[in-house]
């Protein structure tokens, strides 16, 4: 299953300028115990649930929960599964 959750626009602290994003709900299927990852498309990683999202916002200002928000956003419109 794959569903598009939208598209954010964001500056970049890099002096590169505007950032355009399209993000997507994705679900995987396998050991995710130890994911296989192409580390080399991917600089970092992490599984969240609802209990989980309180560390995505930890170390950041207001202004900058892009991450927590998606997350968020995605759990939101996914119903807990028992």
């Amino acid at each position: 299953m794959r569903r598009f959750l939208g598209t954010t626009t964001w500056t970049g602290d890099d002096g590169g300028g505007l950032r355009h994003e399209a993000d997507y709900l994705v679900e995987v299927e396998g050991d995710l115990d130890a994911p296989a990852l192409e580390w080399a498309k991917h600089r970092a990683y992490g599984w969240f649930g609802r209990d989980d999202l309180a560390r995505l916002q930890e170390n950041r200002r207001p202004g900058e929960f892009l991450v927590h928000d998606l997350i968020a956003r995605a759990i939101e419109e996914r119903p807990a599964t028992a």
